[in-house]
């Protein structure tokens, strides 16, 4: 006698569970922090960029209206890409990264708008990198 199996049993199961590498380098062209990322499913798989936005690492409707292509998301407004897919600049790997062309202006303003002259150079880093993370903390979701 054969026992039919349940179909339960005979398909693996796949966990939704995702993990995310992230990293912080600095760009030597642009001279600012750039956030490097990779997402993968449970199985090691990268996820496309299409569900790669729609993971917890994005606030939700966080990002503009945007082109998606393979391999970035670009602003319909801006003729840079927001997120672009390149090689991690020490490790070699493919990852995704926020592309900084924007970053000098977007922390610039709001530098020019706290910036107190008795500031040392240090504190003024500190600073700047302290409003470089809530200026990303409103696209990514920064927390553990």
């Amino acid at each position: 006698m054969v026992e039919e199996a349940d179909d339960a049993a005979t398909i693996p199961h796949r966990s939704d569970g995702i993990t995310s590498r992230q990293y912080i380098v600095y760009s030597p062209t642009f001279q600012v922090p750039v956030l490097y990322f990779t997402v993968h499913d449970s199985h090691g798989t990268p996820l496309c960029l299409g569900d790669l936005i729609q993971t917890s690492l994005f606030k939700p409707d966080s990002l503009p209206p945007s082109e998606i292509t393979s391999f970035g998301l670009s602003p319909e407004s801006s003729p840079f890409p927001m997120l672009s897919q390149g090689d991690h600049p020490t490790l070699g790997t493919p990852c995704w990264y926020l592309h900084p062309c924007e970053t000098p202006k977007a922390v610039g303003e709001i530098m020019a708008e706290i910036q107190r002259p008795e500031w040392t150079q240090a504190e003024y880093l500190t600073q700047w990198l302290r409003t470089w993370f809530a200026v990303l903390s409103g696209v990514v979701d920064l927390r553990p």
